[in-house]
């Protein structure tokens, strides 16, 4: 198993969690203001809303699990977004028994 592939995903899943608790923490907040439902999910899709934890909906745990035929790039996409820059190879299989063993 790689160290660098397993060190990734766990990196990801980990600010996957802290950015979705951050997330909800926010929106109860909001919701508590008496902001209405929808202008508050719209509220939390901002960036600056999140200086340190922000992940694009393209690198949330969920959709990595369901990424499919995409993880490739998705994978690609998160080596970049987290300044992983020592990657030449990702075994893509190897991302998939990753991904679903820490569900």
């Amino acid at each position: 198993m790689s160290g660098k592939l397993s060190n990734l995903l766990s990196t990801l899943k980990k600010r996957d969690e802290l950015f979705q608790q951050e997330r909800d923490e926010l929106r109860t907040d909001f919701l508590l203001r008496g902001i209405c439902e929808a202008e508050v999910d719209g509220l939390l899709d901002d960036p600056s809303l999140f200086p340190s934890l922000w992940l694009p909906e393209t690198l949330r745990w969920e959709t990595l699990r369901e990424s499919g035929d995409l993880l490739p790039s998705l994978l690609r996409e998160a080596i970049g977004f987290l300044g992983y820059n020592d990657f030449e190879h990702i075994d893509i299989e190897e991302a998939k028994a990753i991904i679903q063993s820490k569900k």
